[in-house]
């Protein structure tokens, strides 16, 4: 488990949550952009909730191992939502054409 550390208070999630909020928290960074996260925690008294979080390009957060008596919190759909929405803010890369340009409508040559 993992404290996130994030404005004047901390909240408490698993590893894999906590990693790809930082890790999405950097990439709205370097994108000069904002986003409002949901994401879920360990509320006091040890039950299950969530938590409202502004991220965007002045966010300061520290995350770090935390001692939690009771089991790891999971959420794989979270995780895989989030691992998308990074890769959707990194550079774009050039795709190989295979088969030229010919066919393809309204292709701006001086761009290729």
């Amino acid at each position: 488990m993992k404290r996130i550390h994030y404005a004047s208070g901390s909240l408490l999630t698993g590893d894999d949550i906590a990693d790809v909020i930082v890790r999405f928290a950097a990439a709205l960074a370097q994108n000069n952009a904002a986003a409002e996260v949901r994401a879920p925690v360990v509320v006091d008294g040890g039950g299950h909730g969530e938590v409202l979080l502004l991220l965007g390009p002045a966010s300061q957060m520290l995350a770090e191992d935390a001692e939690y008596s009771g089991t790891e919190l999971h959420d794989q759909p979270f995780v895989d939502e989030f691992e998308h929405r990074i890769a959707a803010l990194a550079p774009q890369r050039a795709t190989y054409v295979e088969h030229g340009t010919d066919e393809v409508p309204d292709v701006d040559l001086d761009l290729l």
